[in-house]
Formats: structure tokens, sequence, C-alpha cells
């Protein structure tokens, strides 16, 4: 596995999750200004986000999880839509609840990943100290 890849994945993954939170917080804020353009878009590029993350996810490696993560992204893109549809704050609050649990999660699944693979790559780099025949001599 290329590390530098892995790792790289790992941050795009976590920097669309602050997005798509930035984005409901704003669309948020959209609705309480009562400012349909700012509500609009912002739903509209969190939506985006779910979408790609959405389709991103390889089911049949993925299995269970993956199944359960499209689901939460399909309802988060359901709460999203019913809120920018009904103008309602509280449906974009309680799909903010979730997607802070989502990113909290993935944050620390990413943390325990990093840090191990980061420990296999330094001890798969590290050379012993001496690569003698085992042999001892008592003076």
């Amino acid at each position: 596995m290329n590390n530098n890849v892995s790792e790289q994945n790992v941050k795009n993954l976590l920097l669309l999750l602050d997005g798509a939170l930035r984005y409901t917080q704003s669309a948020k804020s959209g609705i309480q200004q009562n400012d349909v353009t700012m509500r609009n878009e912002n739903i509209s590029k969190a939506i985006s986000i779910f979408t790609q993350l959405d389709a991103a996810l390889d089911k049949s490696a993925g299995g269970e999880i993956a199944e359960n993560l499209s689901g939460l992204y399909k309802f988060l893109m359901n709460q999203l839509t019913q809120a920018n549809i009904q103008e309602d704050p509280a449906l974009l609050e309680d799909a903010e609840k979730i997607l802070k649990d989502i990113k909290d999660a993935f944050e620390g699944a990413a943390k325990q990943y990093l840090d191990t693979d980061n420990s296999q790559n330094v001890q798969q780099t590290q050379q012993p100290a001496s690569q003698g025949r085992g042999l001892t001599i008592d003076i």
C-alpha cells in the first residue's frame, strides 16, 4: 500500500466532511437570515459533497459499513433537501449533529490508521544495529 496516496485520501475525506459541515452551517445561517441564495447555494454544495462521497464508496469491498455510510449520506441529502423546501433550520441542525458524529468518527479512525501506518513504516526502515553472526568471545 502506498502510504502517500492513502494518507492523502484520508486527508481529502476529512476535508470533504469539514466542507459539508461548513456548508450545512452556512445554509442554516441563510435560512435564519432569510437569504434564499445563501441557503440554496450552500445546501447544493453540501449535497454535492455527499453525492460524491456516496459514489466513492466501494460497497462490494466495504460491505455493511459502506452500506451504512451510503444510507447516512442519502439521509443527510434528504434532510438538506427538506430543510431547503421547508426553510427549516431545525432539519439542518439535525443533519449537522449527524455530520459532526461522522466527522469525529472518521477523524478518530484516521488518527489511529495514520499512527499505526507511520509506526509500521518506521519499523520497516530501521536497520538492526549490528548484523553479526551471533558469535561472542569472552576474554
